[in-house]
């Protein structure tokens, strides 16, 4: 059997060794070891996962409302509530999109929707630089892949060019603003590559622009006037939106096809809506 100790004190030795640091949150900043510092590294872009009036608000909603803090249910069975529906027909307004639909967190739409749209006629061509929950759901596709160098489209066209009459269907994966080093895609390029090539899908993760980009906050899609244009586009609530859970905005069709492919505890039901809308 492995001896844990050991490769704990190995990590220790080398400076590799992880904790949970000890913080206290107030609000923007966060208080360790005696210093009080702004935190710049979190995700509540907008900070408002700590604002007393919103929080006021949703209490105050939520005990009006009655609404539950389980579903106690998969929504294909028992835990559907009209507050999931009217949140996606909001989304789906919003963003002039045909249908929404919710998840319980990013992790969960970029692990589901590509292994329940894709077979072994697909073909998924992914940035280089897209996050790890994307290529889990690459992965758990079982589906053929090529990732591109980042933000290359030029390489892209070459491998759109090379398996275009090899595959049913070619997905083109790719974030907006990506979450490690801050790039922003073209989108209007990805959408001209589409366009040009029969058979290609869209996908585009959104996590890191909702909230903070474009004229009404609906993320680079919005910024580059391509909303419409991209076939599968995911964002979360759990970063600027300051609260949990993910969304996908598609076709009436593809959201019916996943409600009947994905797997049930996929969808979103952790939680009553309420606390994102």
């Amino acid at each position: 059997m492995k001896d844990y100790n050991d490769i704990l004190e190995k990590l220790r030795a080398s400076g590799n060794l992880r904790s949970l640091p000890d913080i206290v949150h107030r609000g923007k900043w966060i208080e360790k070891e005696g210093q009080t510092m702004l935190n710049l590294s979190s995700n509540d872009y907008l900070g408002l996962s700590s604002r007393q009036d919103l929080r006021d608000e949703f209490i105050g909603q939520l005990q009006e409302s009655g609404l539950p803090f389980s579903s106690s249910s998969s929504r294909l069975l028992t835990g559907n509530f009209m507050v999931y529906t009217e949140l996606e027909e909001l989304m789906a307004n919003r963003f002039g999109r045909e249908a929404a639909l919710l998840f319980n967190s990013g992790y969960h739409a970029n692990t589901g929707i590509l292994p329940a749209l894709t077979d072994k006629q697909s073909l998924i061509l992914a940035d280089k630089l897209v996050h790890a929950s994307i290529i889990d759901g690459i992965l758990l596709s079982g589906v053929p892949y090529q990732r591109y160098r980042h933000n290359d489209y030029e390489h892209l066209e070459q491998l759109l060019v090379k398996y275009v009459h090899a595959y049913e269907q070619i997905i083109i994966v790719t974030e907006s603003i990506f979450s490690m080093d801050g790039d922003i895609a073209d989108l209007g390029r990805l959408v001209s590559l589409k366009k040009k090539y029969p058979n290609i899908w869209l996908y585009v993760d959104e996590a890191h622009a909702i909230g903070v980009r474009g004229e009404n906050g609906l993320g680079i899609a919005e910024e580059q006037d391509c909303i419409r244009d991209i076939d599968l586009l995911v964002g979360t609530f759990g970063k600027a939106l300051g609260s949990m859970g993910a969304y996908l905005l598609c076709s009436r069709a593809v959201r019916e096809y996943l409600i009947n492919t994905m797997r049930p505890l996929i969808f979103s039901t952790a939680l009553p809506p309420a606390q994102i809308a």
